[in-house]
């Protein structure tokens, strides 16, 4: 898939009116500390939680994410934890995001923290969805996306491998352009609302997916002391949605005017990246 194809995808998401914005999912994680597995919380979904219990826990953190209580992972699963949505998600445009955080330990090399979109609940979802943190032991490029495999591509200087206590917005869009499987995975890392027309990464390929019916993470070569934390998790149709924006605040969403420029200016610049400091 061209960067032309992927940008006139993501073009047409600025067009969304904000009356046809729709959560899918979502989960606070707002159960009493202890066992995430049977917690039946939140919206959209056909059940509760399954995850191993040796690796997750509902904590208190010490430095909140947003909310009162979060879902901690402080060891290795390929389903950690995993919910059903209460129907398969069959639209073109998925985003996905949530809130996380390194509370303790240090991320080395390949330490990984992977939230991944399937039709099954079983196998380690290596060759779908994921998206999170990938560490690459130097502190420079920790999160990642990608449609398959067990590579993907990298938000530049997006260095949280040895910071504690600070609390990261990763937002994903799974998108097509045709009917069939989803072919493209873009990733934000806390972005503001003008960011949408510059993704901090793409990567295309065959998912192997035309719908999603689960949702997981995965953890793996975490290292005893490594602590990480998730709170605010979230899927729904429209940029305003992955970024908490309410329809009554009309400041915040482009006039047509605007998002017709934003979908010329990726055509045109070829999503051209901007540069964080």
């Amino acid at each position: 898939m061209t960067f032309q194809k992927i940008a006139a995808a993501i073009a047409l998401c600025a067009f969304t009116p904000l009356s046809m914005a729709a959560i899918i999912a979502s989960d606070n994680f707002d159960y009493a500390t202890g066992e995430v597995a049977g917690q039946n919380g939140g919206s959209g979904w056909a059940g509760a939680w399954s995850a191993n219990t040796g690796v997750t826990q509902v904590v208190t953190p010490s430095t909140s994410l947003g909310g009162s209580n979060a879902l901690q992972v402080t060891g290795n699963n390929n389903n950690a934890a995993y919910r059903q949505l209460s129907s398969a998600f069959t639209g073109d445009n998925l985003f996905v995001d949530f809130y996380v955080q390194l509370d303790a330990g240090v991320l080395s090399a390949n330490d990984f923290l992977g939230l991944w979109l399937d039709t099954a609940s079983t196998g380690d979802h290596t060759n779908r969805p994921n998206i999170g943190i990938k560490a690459d032991g130097s502190s420079t490029n920790d999160v990642f996306v990608r449609t398959n495999g067990t590579g993907g591509s990298f938000a530049r200087r997006s260095d949280i491998g040895n910071i504690n206590d600070v609390t990261y917005h990763i937002v994903g869009l799974l998108s097509r352009t045709a009917p069939g499987n989803y072919t493209s995975f873009s990733l934000w890392l806390d972005p503001m609302f003008a960011d949408f027309s510059t993704p901090d990464a793409i990567m295309t390929g065959n998912t192997g997916l035309s719908q999603i019916s689960y949702v997981g993470f995965r953890s793996a070569n975490l290292d005893s002391g490594d602590v990480l934390l998730i709170d605010g998790l979230q899927l729904s149709t429209t940029w305003n949605e992955a970024l908490r924006i309410s329809a009554s605040r009309t400041t915040d969403v482009p006039e047509p005017g605007t998002a017709a420029l934003i979908g010329l200016g990726l055509l045109g610049l070829g999503l051209s990246k901007r540069r964080k400091a």
